[in-house]
């Protein structure tokens, strides 16, 4: 169950605290001292006579892809570890659920592509459970998307701190747009595919689970139709 106490934990590991917010900025300014990222910056076109009061001429901001500096690689390193230590922790929790699913797969299976005998009572229990193991993803996939919030905020931070600080940062041809944030962590996609976790490691049941999972789809497609299934 999903109370108002979890999901303001949620939000509460999703922020990131005054202190980690000084701390990025600083390394942000540290690095930008330093000339960190150390990449060349393309050289915007002088306007015909040169550029205004004998300005030099401005730069544009280098692709964001080029500008992964040792912290970013930090940042980004400790969120992945991060949320696959959480996804390795819902697996061994639910290791027996896990395991009677990718067993019910093969009666699943059986009953209905070997024997063609549908038993639609025993397909509701398969579907109960599968209902469950995708609400404990979801759950869970809920801290894995603060660990990732959290990351990004602290790259914000730091890249408030390099613009601040950083030489090149104050000849920028335009400001780099609101979402601009070179590094951006992002949450793996699996994690909104959950069903492919119980087909990892189980070489002899593969074939059943996905097969299992296809067939209890194609039943909740008839069900939604109107229609009975076979």
């Amino acid at each position: 169950m999903i109370t108002s106490d979890s999901v303001n934990g949620v939000a509460r590991r999703g922020g990131l605290g005054p202190t980690a917010r000084l701390r990025a900025r600083h390394r942000g300014r540290r690095d930008a001292a330093r000339g960190v990222p150390r990449i060349a910056f393309t050289v915007a076109a002088a306007p015909p006579g040169g550029g205004p009061d004998g300005m030099p001429p401005s730069i544009e901001p280098p692709a964001p892809e080029l500008l992964i500096t040792p912290y970013v690689m930090e940042v980004r390193t400790a969120a992945r570890r991060a949320t696959e230590q959480l996804r390795s922790s819902l697996i061994g929790r639910e290791h027996a659920l896990i395991s009677r699913l990718r067993a019910e797969s093969v009666r699943v299976v059986t009953q209905y592509d070997v024997r063609e005998d549908p038993r639609p009572a025993a397909l509701a229990r398969y579907g109960l459970w599968v209902g469950q193991w995708r609400t404990s993803v979801d759950r869970c996939r809920s801290h894995a998307q603060a660990v990732v919030d959290q990351a990004n905020q602290r790259l914000a931070c730091y890249w408030d701190g390099v613009r601040a600080a950083h030489p090149h940062f104050g000849r920028l041809a335009r400001r780099p747009p609101g979402d601009w944030l070179p590094g951006r962590v992002e949450l793996d996609p699996s994690w909104h595919r959950p069903d492919i976790w119980l087909l990892a490691d189980d070489e002899h049941a593969r074939t059943a689970t996905s097969r299992a999972l296809q067939i209890l789809e194609r039943q909740n497609t008839y069900r939604a139709d109107g229609r009975s299934a076979r």
